[in-house]
């Protein structure tokens, strides 16, 4: 799922700053590495480097589904049943 740079680097970030907070996604850059541009997972703490240089530019998200914890599912759920439903939970 592609996602802004302002948007990856806020994941980066919140990831970093919150290391037990399991995120089922990866986040991957196209800019990486400049010998070919395929895409490469960028570590939560990589993001002051990337929100330093302009020249990373093009982020996706990356399914990760391992070891579901509880908090997890419980978001994902939450998503799940306010897309079904229209209506947020609070």
């Amino acid at each position: 799922m592609p996602i802004s740079r302002a948007l990856a680097i806020k994941i980066l970030r919140y990831l970093d700053q919150h290391r037990n907070f399991y995120f089922p996604f990866l986040v991957m850059n196209q800019e990486y590495t400049e010998e070919d541009d395929d895409f490469v997972e960028i570590e939560p703490d990589e993001w002051e480097m990337i929100k330093g240089d302009e020249k990373y530019q093009t982020f996706q998200l990356w399914e990760n589904l391992q070891n579901l914890n509880e908090e997890t599912l419980q978001l994902m759920a939450k998503g799940f049943i306010e897309k079904i439903s229209k209506e947020s939970l609070r």
